[in-house]
């Protein structure tokens, strides 16, 4: 299980590697015919860089963890 996870992981990254550089390909070959970059290749580009959209309470309990650890950092510096 946790090789397959670790292999998920990994073709993710490189999948997001070959977009990044087919886009610059793109943008080279764009320079070389001076044009501007092909809307099809940064199509291509951007729908495979998906990103992830967090909930509001998913922000809200980050956001009141991060707040209690910097007040016991702030609490244990001052007793320093």
């Amino acid at each position: 299980m946790q090789s397959n996870r670790l292999l998920e992981l990994a073709l993710k990254g490189l999948e997001a590697e070959r977009a990044r550089i087919e886009l610059e390909i793109a943008q080279v070959r764009s320079n070389l015919n001076g044009s501007t970059t092909s809307s099809t290749a940064v199509a291509i580009v951007t729908k495979r860089q998906g990103r992830r959209k967090m909930s509001a309470a998913a922000r809200r309990r980050i956001s009141e963890g991060m707040k209690a650890r910097w007040a016991a950092y702030r609490k244990a510096a001052s007793k320093k």
